[in-house]
Parts: structure tokens; C-alpha cells; sequence
């Protein structure tokens, strides 16, 4: 037979009191790693202008004179090897010593002949180099059979004749170039049978030619 009674609820438990329990430790918040900086950026650079002709680009300090449009580099100039007196007295010193020496190496049977090299058979020659058979030249080179030439190189049997080149047969002429039997020519390159400066037979050359030697007293 079922307890007809019933049985008391159990007692309920009190609820622990908030405020007798500590409170919590606080957390202590972690820091933000710290991140490196990136490099600040350059600032970009204006677009180069672009150079017209005849405008000249200054890169370095210089010295512009706006008036006459010049530009001179502002830069020391470098130190002088050596004043002009100096160098005036030491070219006087080389040609005072070279004039003194009249010796002529190199040559075969010249006769008063002074600073001449490599020439044979020469007489009275100064200052030349590899003539045979001359007379009287000066500063001469290469002559054969020449009298009383100064200046010239590559000739043969020319007479009284001045800065002549490569020319044969020329008498009492100056300046000319690949020329042959010119009398009293001046300037001419590659002419025959000229007579100051006026062309000839070859004929009419030799005449005229036999005549003025007689009358200039050149020998013929």
C-alpha cells in the first residue's frame, strides 16, 4: 500500500554570496610585436628636359658670361712646366750649341760643308741631308746636281732655286712642285717648257733659255 504521504522538498542550498569570493587576477595584456620601419621613399625625380642643339648642359659650377654666350669651367689651372723666359733661354742654349758643331756624319768627300749628313761630293754646303754632287745649297735634302738651292728636296740640276719639290732642271725659281725645265717660274705644280711662267715649245724653250743665261751670266 502506497505511503500515502508525502515527503518533504530538501532543503534548498543557499547561494554562495558573490562577495566573500576574491576577485580574479587581472590579466596583463601582451604587447604588439613591434615591426620595423620601412625606409622612407625618395622622392621622385623630375623628368629630365630635353636638350635642344645648341644648348650646352651645365653640370658643375662654372662661370657663364650671358653677354657673349660663353661657359669657362671654374677649375685651377694647372701649374706652368715652364715660364716662357725659360723656355726662350733654353731654345737659345740648343741652337747656340748646335751651330757650333759643323761636323757632317755620315758623309764621303765633302768639302767646307757644315751639319750636312749622309752626303757625297758636296761643296760648301749647310744643313743637308743625303745630296751627291751639290754646290752651295742650304737646308736641302735629296738633290743631285743642284748649285746654290736652298729649301729644296727631290731635285736634280737646279740652279738658284728656292723651296722646289720633286722638280728637274729649274733655274731662278720658287715654289714649284713636279715641275721640269722652268726658267724664272714661281708657284707652278706639273708644267714643262715655262718661262716666267708662260708655256713654251720645247723649241722656242731653249732658245729663249740660251739667251738670258748670257745675258744673267749664268753658266750654261
Amino acid at each position: 500500500m502506497a505511503d500515502s504521504r508525502r515527503r518533504p522538498p530538501p532543503p534548498a542550498r543557499p547561494a554562495a554570496s558573490t562577495a566573500s569570493r576574491p576577485p580574479p587576477p587581472p590579466t596583463m595584456a601582451r604587447p604588439a610585436p613591434r615591426l620595423a620601419r620601412p625606409p622612407p621613399a625618395a622622392p621622385p625625380r623630375p623628368p629630365a628636359p630635353a636638350r635642344r642643339d645648341g644648348v650646352r648642359e651645365v653640370t658643375g659650377p662654372m662661370f657663364i658670361d650671358t653677354s657673349k654666350g660663353t661657359f669657362q669651367e671654374l677649375r685651377a689651372p694647372p701649374p706652368p712646366v715652364m715660364s716662357a723666359r725659360q723656355f726662350a733661354a733654353e731654345l737659345q742654349r740648343l741652337s747656340r750649341e748646335v751651330g757650333q758643331d759643323a761636323s757632317n756624319p755620315g758623309s764621303v768627300s765633302c768639302e767646307d760643308c757644315r751639319r750636312c749628313e749622309s752626303c757625297m761630293f758636296c761643296v760648301d754646303c749647310e744643313e743637308c741631308y743625303r745630296c751627291t754632287h751639290c754646290r752651295g745649297c742650304r737646308a736641302s735634302s735629296h738633290l743631285t746636281h743642284c748649285a746654290e738651292c736652298t729649301g729644296c728636296h727631290d731635285c736634280a740640276y737646279c740652279v738658284k732655286s728656292e723651296n722646289c719639290t720633286r722638280s728637274n732642271y729649274v733655274v731662278l725659281s720658287r715654289g714649284l712642285s713636279e715641275c721640269s725645265y722652268c726658267f724664272g717660274c714661281v708657284g707652278l705644280s706639273k708644267k714643262d717648257f715655262h718661262i716666267l711662267n708662260v708655256k713654251y715649245t720645247r723649241s722656242e724653250y731653249f732658245r729663249i733659255v740660251k739667251s738670258l743665261q748670257a745675258e744673267l751670266g749664268l753658266e750654261p
